[in-house]
């Protein structure tokens, strides 16, 4: 089916419900995206709707019967509910009295797949600091 990660142009929250491919190489949507003011890691099941109407659009031969639960998480976010999204800040922390300090804050998905990107960035800040 389709074998690249595919995530969607962030909401209100983050980059929300996207696919992945597991190890195994099975298809995994998810995460959505809402806030919580206490940590439960339940799975609802009550959500398949939601995740079958963005699977539909990838997939348009997908049946809601094919998606299964399966686990569940919370991604932390730098930003409150109705503040801005604050994503990928990378610092030089000398104005607050750690030079040399080069801090990546709040990098989520994909960060990973940004990695090398980011390495390559704060490469040019090291070299810009060192003269």
């Amino acid at each position: 089916m389709i074998k690249r990660l595919i995530y969607p142009v962030p909401g209100k929250v983050g980059v929300g419900i996207h696919n992945c491919i597991a190890i195994d190489g099975r298809e995994r949507l998810g995460p959505d995206e809402y806030y919580v003011d206490q940590i439960e890691y339940s799975v609802n099941a009550n959500k398949k709707q939601l995740f079958y109407d963005y699977a539909k659009n990838l997939f348009p031969f997908i049946e809601i019967e094919d998606l299964e639960p399966e686990s569940s998480g919370i991604r932390p976010m730098l930003q409150s509910p109705g503040e801005s999204l604050k994503d990928y800040v990378i610092r030089h922390e000398e104005d607050r009295g750690f030079p040399g300090l080069i801090n990546l804050i709040g990098i989520e998905s994909p960060g990973l797949t940004s990695s090398l990107a980011i390495g390559k960035y704060v490469k040019g800040i090291v070299k810009e600091i060192s003269g």
